[in-house]
């Protein structure tokens, strides 16, 4: 009988000691002191500083100071709300760090519209300029309103998906029909692209015009370069 008894307190001991141990030290974390935020923007842009993220993080809660008290949830959710913000993950480790991951929004395009300036993101979606930050992207002027926004974002992705037209197109002008002119980076001429039709084979005949007044040095020769036309270029001197 008592054989059985030690087997069943044993048994009962195995079973109650992890569990006590748990308690015990989800009560120490829970009075654990934050010994750091340590913020990972997953980005070399700052559109928001990491002091900004930390304030952010700890005026979420009135004993902001203890681990245990923080609502990591509200955090995140307070964080993602944020117009620079894309994404955010609050979690944290045993010894006292708070760890905010933040992915931040980023901007492709910089519009002008009505004497104010603002960001098109890479969803296509309005964002506000940043304070401490300030993006090289092409500027967008001219008719910058919802019925040609959609077009404009298929032709912002798409020059982004061109390193030749990356580094050479500053600015962007939406004209009245919808259609599209480029200012160049070192070209003095305009070009004109027209709408989203054959898109590829303007590029090619931009790339393949601009080399050959690259080398020939006569690239400030013109002041139009217009390829709106199908498969072919006029220039304007």
């Amino acid at each position: 009988m008592k054989t059985k008894l030690r087997k069943i307190l044993k048994i009962i001991t195995i079973i109650l000691l992890p569990v006590s141990l748990q308690v015990f030290a989800s009560s120490r974390n829970k009075v654990r002191v934050i010994k750091e935020v340590r913020v990972d923007h997953q980005s070399s842009d700052m559109y928001i500083t990491d002091e900004t993220v930390r304030r952010m993080v700890l005026n979420n809660s009135h004993n902001a100071n203890q681990l245990g008290l923080l609502k990591l949830n509200e955090i995140e959710k307070l964080l993602d709300n944020h117009a620079m913000v894309e994404k955010s993950e609050v979690f944290c480790t045993i010894d006292g760090i708070l760890n905010v991951s933040v992915k931040q929004r980023q901007p492709i395009a910089r519009f002008y519209e009505n004497g104010k300036f603002f960001y098109m993101d890479s969803q296509g979606k309005k964002m506000p300029l940043s304070d401490s930050f300030s993006a090289r992207v092409p500027l967008i002027t001219g008719n910058v309103n919802e019925k040609y926004w959609e077009n404009t974002y298929d032709l912002i992705k798409f020059i982004q998906n061109d390193d030749f037209l990356t580094k050479n197109i500053t600015e962007i002008k939406v004209k009245r029909n919808g259609e599209y002119e480029f200012q160049m980076r070192v070209a003095s001429f305009v070009v004109i692209w027209g709408d989203l039709e054959g898109m590829e084979q303007k590029k090619a005949n931009l790339k393949a015009f601009y080399k050959q007044m690259e080398k020939s040095k006569t690239l400030n020769v013109y002041k139009i370069v217009n390829l709106k036309y199908s498969n072919q270029v006029v220039c304007t001197k």
